[in-house]
């Protein structure tokens, strides 16, 4: 991903002209979407939580970027906020942060209360449907005391509805929220800054997830400048790493 198109913040709608105004940004979520897809071709994963090692690698730029496209492309997508430390992606949507996830987890509310359709173009423009669920309002304190087992049937039930669920979740390294969350999702993405990746803080990330059993089924090499990280034999590669 480009550093010009994190500059635009947040906000979803701009976001999502910038995708769609790009053709070279926009092919470059197309091809990590549809690594994605083939990286487990038996076994397609559709509910899928993206998350980093530290805290503003573009996790959650690229989460957005990513389920847009999905959209453009005429699928149905939820994007969650997870990130119940940093919420944000609510209020770029321009949804109310209310019932959200925790309420959802905690069994206290129904999915249809949480999730809320969202319109990118004014001019209707996308073919599928993008909508959010917000954080919701409890403090990432209850996450320890959540019924995973229940939690995990209940979002198998919501990725049903949809063609494509994207969690936005904390660093891997920052809190254990993501690890709590990474086990009830089909698959995590990881995100990695290319100007200050650290290898061992990437590995360390990487065997934490592993005895949860949910598979890395990809990275992407985000803020990737070939003047200072050299151009790529390959077009895209410059913007993901899919898992072969």
């Amino acid at each position: 991903m480009t550093k010009q198109l994190a500059k635009d913040g947040l906000r979803l709608s701009a976001l999502a002209r910038a995708v769609f105004g790009n053709p070279e940004v926009k092919d470059a979520y197309t091809a990590l979407l549809g690594s994605l897809r083939l990286s487990a071709i038996q076994d397609y994963k559709k509910t899928i939580l993206i998350t980093s090692t530290q805290p503003n690698e573009g996790k959650t730029t690229v989460a957005s970027c990513l389920a847009i496209t999905a959209s453009l492309a005429g699928q149905t997508v939820l994007l969650i906020d997870g990130d119940l430390r940093r919420r944000g992606l609510a209020s770029a949507a321009g949804v109310t942060d209310g019932v959200g996830l925790t309420e959802i987890l905690e069994g206290e509310a129904e999915p249809e209360e949480a999730i809320h359709p969202v319109e990118l173009f004014e001019d209707g423009r996308v073919a599928g449907t993008l909508s959010i669920m917000p954080a919701g309002r409890r403090p990432p304190e209850i996450l320890p005391a959540i019924d995973w087992s229940r939690a995990r049937s209940t979002f198998r039930a919501i990725g049903e509805r949809f063609g494509l669920v994207l969690f936005d979740s904390p660093p891997i390294l920052a809190a254990n929220d993501a690890l709590l969350l990474a086990g009830i999702v089909d698959g995590v993405l990881l995100v990695v800054d290319a100007g200050a990746a650290d290898r061992r803080q990437v590995r360390r990330a990487k065997e934490q997830l592993e005895p949860i059993g949910t598979p890395v089924i990809g990275a992407v090499l985000n803020q990737f400048d070939p003047k200072v990280h050299g151009q790529s034999s390959q077009p895209y590669r410059d913007y993901y790493l899919a898992r072969s």
